[in-house]
């Protein structure tokens, strides 16, 4: 809710971007609207998502409840939050704990997701056999 009822101001502001903003209309016909983590294809974010994943990072397992608990808390995570995001990705790159360099592939583009997947697609292939298909008004089920 607190979003939908912001979705006319939006969309006005979206009709006028061109006249009042004409600068980022230009970044957005570049392409310049979301973020690449790693080197993988099909594996953009849009900015807001990749900006949650970095507060993500800095939160831990306190949540954002700790941080605004104390005022002193929030105001170091506000002034050193991004420069900590940074050293964590660059240490885990450097780290190989997570380095986007090593593959190009989507993590369920591994043998054992692609067999797992095809023996579903098959199971579910049968269960529509033998029950009939939903969809019709003449399926008959137990």
């Amino acid at each position: 809710m607190n979003y939908a009822r912001w979705v006319p101001i939006h969309w006005q502001d979206m009709l006028s971007l061109d006249q009042q903003h004409p600068d980022v209309v230009r970044e957005f016909h570049r392409g310049n609207f979301f973020i690449h983590k790693s080197k993988r294809e099909f594996s953009a974010l849009a900015i807001d998502q990749a900006h949650e994943q970095n507060n993500a990072v800095i939160k831990g397992d306190g949540g954002a409840v700790v941080l605004t608990e104390d005022p002193g808390a929030l105001r170091r995570w506000m002034v050193a939050g991004p420069e900590v995001s940074r050293v964590v990705a660059a240490y885990e790159t450097m780290s190989c704990v997570k380095d986007a360099s090593i593959t190009t592939e989507h993590h369920d583009q591994n043998a054992r997701t692609q067999t797992t997947f095809v023996e579903k697609v098959g199971a579910l292939q049968r269960v529509l056999k033998e029950m009939g298909n939903p969809f019709q008004e003449a399926a008959i089920y137990l």
